[in-house]
């Protein structure tokens, strides 16, 4: 519907063709030089024939089309200041539009399949809004780096692994996210943290010597008495373990070691059904689950055995985390009847896996289809992007590991076989974390520390030294890293990380 301006005159109209299941533009529409916005969201147009007729056109909602190749009119649309193009299926976008758009000034791109950005896009000096969200960037592209008055970016749910330092030299950056990406440089920790510790972060890397580091969460999942804690145990100890009923996890027991130069935190979650309603919130992304599965109890004869067992934990990882790798281990082989018996239980849940996962992706594309449809679909953007998500996710689910874990030669060999998982980089591609060499000194004071013993001492030492420190900017943390009191009183790392104990307890 055209909507006339306050004065009255036939200017500046305002034209909504959203959900008009239009695939072709209106001709009454192109005839009109004086549409400064079109509203053409949620359609079945693949092509835009005739756009380049409203030359005076600002503003243009394409979201939620069928656009699987980009729309070269657009070039010709010189005026254009807001595009609106999520949601569609691009895979890619070629040079020679926006270096006709100069008077952009917001650009919406979330929600295709991109795996990069024209080089032209950097010509858009006015730009100060790019979503690029959910789709499939591996690398930021150079063209962003030239945009000097860029504001506000969202990187969300690419396939980054690496940031460029020289983007946020951009001091005009006020808002940024880079959720969800398999980051090392800076580490996703660091990314959460907002602009201000991503920028800290650079200048701590410029100026210091940079650590690198490779930890591993691994968290052990599974059913009540499947042998989550003999394995982590025996893994951890790197020898067969037994344990006693009395002494299973309770909750979730924390532990970490090293194997060659890669150190796992091992997460042992209890599998009694009290304790589930827990596990979701220590669930991170790009962890190694071990999903444990008592093979001698299992019945493949039995679909409730693989929906206990398999499939409850499996749905369960994929709706946290579907970026997570599983790696299912089968325990107890040594209570099979049978070596063939237990061959046929591993076969038995590899094939209803992938039934299964196959199965979830259909109903996934069958509920995104469902949403498309509704007259309120607006209602339902924040499932709909989940269930987007969920289409491309990255959840790995790896074949299934028999073992004895009484047998010390399989236990060695379960162990080398997370090392091979670990190490490759199709896997995990940023399992290596680049970090500045303060932050691992941090920790290993903390690490180092005897609690009962040092920490009252410092801490007292610290209290007296900051008494006098609490008027404004006494103390400070330079560009190193390094705290001060006063204005030359620099303190050693120890006293740092208590310094920094006292000033969160006693702000």
């Amino acid at each position: 519907m055209a909507q006339r301006n306050v004065t009255g005159y036939e200017q500046e109209k305002k034209v909504d063709l959203s959900r008009k299941k239009l695939k072709a533009l209106p001709e009454d529409v192109l005839g009109d030089t004086n549409v400064v916005q079109l509203d053409l969201d949620r359609n079945k147009l693949k092509t835009l024939v005739g756009i380049e007729k409203l030359r005076n056109l600002r503003c243009l909602i394409l979201s939620k089309n069928e656009f699987s190749v980009f729309p070269q009119e657009i070039s010709l649309l010189q005026n254009l200041e807001k595009l609106y193009l999520n949601q569609n299926k691009l895979p890619v976008i070629p040079e020679g539009i926006f270096n006709q758009l100069h008077h952009l000034r917001l650009l919406k791109l979330s929600l295709n399949r991109l795996q990069d950005l024209p080089g032209d896009l950097g010509q858009c000096s006015e730009l100060q809004y790019i979503n690029v969200s959910h789709n499939l960037l591996k690398e930021i592209p150079v063209s962003l780096l030239e945009l000097r008055n860029l504001e506000e970016l969202y990187l969300e749910d690419n396939k980054l692994q690496k940031l460029p330092p020289k983007l946020f030299e951009n001091k005009a950056l006020q808002k940024f996210s880079a959720a969800r990406n398999p980051l090392s440089e800076p580490p996703d920790e660091i990314c959460a943290g907002g602009l201000k510790q991503i920028r800290s972060y650079f200048s701590q890397i410029s100026t210091s010597v940079a650590d690198y580091i490779k930890r591993v969460k691994t968290m052990f999942l599974g059913c009540s008495m499947a042998g989550k804690s003999t394995l982590c145990r025996s893994l951890k100890q790197q020898q067969a373990v037994a344990v006693d009923l009395k002494d299973r996890t309770i909750g979730i027991e924390i532990t970490e070691t090293q194997v060659k130069d890669f150190r796992f935190h091992f997460w042992d979650f209890a599998g009694q059904e009290e304790y589930y309603l827990t596990h979701h919130v220590f669930i991170t992304p790009q962890a190694l689950v071990i999903l444990v599965i008592n093979l001698a109890s299992y019945q493949k004869e039995d679909p409730n055995s693989f929906k206990k067992d398999v499939a409850f934990w499996i749905n369960n990882i994929l709706m946290r985390v579907p970026d997570s790798v599983v790696l299912p281990v089968g325990t107890h082989v040594d209570k099979c009847p049978s070596l063939e018996v237990m061959m046929a239980k591993k076969a038995d849940i590899e094939k209803r896996i992938q039934q299964m996962m196959k199965k979830m992706k259909e109903n996934i594309q069958l509920r995104m289809e469902n949403f498309s449809e509704k007259n309120d679909a607006e209602l339902f953007f924040d499932q709909s992007n989940k269930l987007n998500s969920l289409m491309n996710c990255d959840l790995q689910v790896l074949d299934l590991v028999p073992i004895d874990c009484t047998n010390i030669k399989e236990i060695k060999s379960l162990q080398n076989r997370i090392l091979e998982i670990v190490q490759n980089k199709e896997i995990f591609p940023s399992i290596e974390k680049k970090l500045p060499y303060l932050y691992k000194m941090v920790e290993s004071t903390i690490t180092d520390l005897p609690i009962q013993k040092e920490i009252p001492e410092h801490a007292e030492s610290c209290r007296r030294r900051t008494k006098e420190a609490r008027s404004p900017n006494v103390y400070n943390i330079n560009a190193t890293g390094n705290i001060s009191i006063g204005t030359n009183n620099t303190i050693d790392v120890k006293d740092q990380v208590i310094l920094l104990f006292v000033i969160m307890k006693n702000p």
